[in-house]
C-alpha cells in the first residue's frame, strides 16, 4: 500500500469484518468457487505495454500522478483534457455544482417505518400506487414505467444521484484546471454525505428500494450504489488536493469497507448475490470496486475471480444472450446494462491481475460473445426482436448510443478522439 494511504486507516477493523467472515466461514469458497487462471489482456501487446497500470488498491496512483482511480483511465482522463470542448463543458457543469449542496440523508422530512434520518431511503422505480385502493396501498408494479415519486424530496435516491453528479464535475475540473476551489468544495459535499456523524450515510441499503404498504426495503435497492461508485472514483481524483486530509480519505475507506461487509453479511446483501439477472452482476461489481477502494483486494480478486463460473455459465447462453433481460420491456436497455455491469467489473480485474475480458468457460463462452451479440444488433436496430418500449418512438439512435457507451469499455483504448463518456 502507497505510504500515502496508510494513515490511521483501520485495517485491522476491515479484516476482523470480511477477512474473518469471509474466509473463515468459506463464504467465498462456496459462492465464487472456481478460479480464472490469468491471461494477457486483450489489447494490442505493444499498447499494453505503453499504457498505465493499475496495481491492486493504490489503483493507477503509480502512473498519475498520486491520482487513485480504478474505472477512470489515467489515459482517458488526459484525453478529456486534450479536448477543449469537453473539457469546456465539465468545466461549465462544476461552476454550477459550486452553488449546489452539500447533500444529506437527513434532509428528508421523515424517514419511513425503522429507518432513522442517517438511513438512505427510496422506493421501487416502476411501483405504482394501486388505483383500486383508496390509499393505494399495497403499491404495484408498472415495469418499465419509472413512478416519479422515487425522485422526490420524501426519498434519497435525487441526493445521492446529485452528490454523484456534482463530485465527478468537481474532481474532473479540479484534474483539468488545478483550481482548489473545486476540491474544497467536492471535499465539503464529501464530508457531509460520508464522515459527519450528525448527517452521513450510514454504510448500508436496508431502506433501498421499498414497496409502499409491503416491504421497508427490497435487496434490489442495491443497484442504486452506481452514484457510490462514481464518488470513489471522484475521491481517488481529490489525491493532490489539500482539501481532505488524510484522517478524512482514510475515514471515507473506512465507510466503504463497512459498507463492502454489510453487502456481504446481511441477508440483504446475500439475497442480491443470489440474483441471477443484472442485479447479480452488478453486485460482483460494486462489491468489488468497494472492496478495492477500501484496500481489501482479497474480496475483490475473489468476486473477479467467480464471475465466469457463477455469472456467465449460469446467465448466459452460448450466443451471448442474457435471458432474463431479454423478458423486459426495456429488453435493449437491459441486455446492454448487465453487459456494461461485467465490463466494469472487467476493468477492476485489471487491478488484480485477472483477464475476464479473455477468460472461457470450458465450453467457450466468453465475455465477448455477450458484446458481439449486441454488436449485430446495434447495426440495425429495428431487427430487435425482444420487447423493446423504446421501439414504439423509433429512437434507434439512442439504442446505438447505448450499445457504443458499453462498447468503449471493451475497445480499452489508449488514444480517443471525441467525447469521453466515463463508466
Amino acid at each position: 500500500m502507497a505510504a500515502g494511504w496508510r494513515g490511521n486507516f483501520s485495517m485491522k477493523r476491515v479484516r476482523g469484518y470480511l477477512g474473518t467472515f469471509l474466509f473463515s466461514t468459506g463464504m467465498f469458497a462456496a459462492i465464487y468457487s472456481t478460479p480464472v487462471l490469468a491471461q494477457s489482456l486483450g489489447q494490442n501487446q505493444a499498447d499494453v505495454e505503453q499504457a498505465p497500470v493499475c496495481r491492486g488498491s493504490d489503483g493507477y496512483t503509480a502512473d498519475f500522478g498520486g491520482r487513485r482511480t480504478f474505472l477512470w483511465r489515467p489515459q482517458w482522463l488526459e484525453a478529456i483534457k486534450n479536448n477543449p470542448t469537453q473539457s469546456a463543458a465539465i468545466i461549465a457543469e462544476a461552476d454550477k455544482s459550486l452553488e449546489d449542496g452539500p447533500y444529506s440523508v437527513t434532509d428528508k422530512v421523515a424517514s419511513v417505518p425503522g429507518a432513522t434520518p442517517n438511513d438512505y431511503t427510496s422506493i421501487g422505480p416502476y411501483w405504482w400506487p394501486d388505483p383500486t385502493k383508496t390509499d393505494g396501498l399495497p403499491y404495484i408494479r408498472r415495469d418499465g414505467e419509472f413512478n416519479p415519486q422515487r425522485n422526490g424530496p420524501e426519498f434519497d435516491k435525487m441526493r445521492l444521484r446529485s452528490l454523484g453528479r456534482d463530485l465527478k464535475a468537481l474532481s474532473l475540473a479540479y484534474f483539468l484546471t488545478s483550481d482548489e476551489r473545486y476540491a474544497d468544495h467536492a471535499a465539503t459535499l464529501i464530508r457531509v454525505w460520508f464522515i459527519d456523524p450528525k448527517t452521513r450515510m450510514a454504510p448500508h441499503m436496508n431502506f433501498a428500494q421499498g414497496i409502499p404498504g409491503k416491504v421497508s426495503g427490497r435487496a434490489e435497492g442495491i443497484i442504486e450504489s452506481s452514484d457510490l461508485s462514481t464518488a470513489a472514483e471522484s475521491i481517488g481524483l481529490l489525491a493532490q488536493s489539500p482539501a481532505l486530509s488524510r484522517a478524512e480519505h482514510d475515514a471515507v475507506r473506512q465507510w466503504y469497507a463497512d459498507f463492502t461487509a454489510w453487502m456481504t453479511t446481511s441477508e440483504i446483501g446475500k439475497a442480491e448475490q443470489r440474483k441471477r439477472n443484472n442485479h447479480g452482476v452488478f453486485y460482483d461489481f460494486y462489491l468489488a470496486h468497494f472492496a478495492i477502494f477500501a484496500g481489501i483486494e482479497e474480496a475483490a480478486k475473489r468476486t473477479v475471480e467467480g464471475f465466469p463460473e457463477n455469472r456467465l455459465k449460469v446467465q448466459m447462453d452460448s450466443e451471448g444472450r442474457f435471458h432474463q433481460e431479454l423478458t423486459r420491456t426495456r429488453s435493449w436497455h437491459y441486455s446492454n446494462y448487465v453487459v456494461g455491469a461485467a465490463a466494469r467489473l472487467a476493468t477492476i480485474g485489471e487491478c488484480v491481475e485477472i483477464d475476464l475480458w479473455n477468460a472461457q468457460l470450458d465450453d467457450g463462452r466468453s465475455l465477448s460473445d455477450a458484446r458481439n451479440f449486441l454488436s449485430g444488433y446495434a447495426r440495425q436496430p429495428a431487427d430487435w426482436p425482444f420487447p423493446e418500449r423504446d421501439h414504439k418512438a423509433g429512437s434507434f439512435a439512442k439504442k446505438q448510443s447505448t450499445f457504443a457507451h458499453t462498447d468503449f469499455l471493451f475497445q480499452r483504448p489508449n488514444s480517443v478522439k471525441g467525447v469521453i463518456k466515463l463508466p
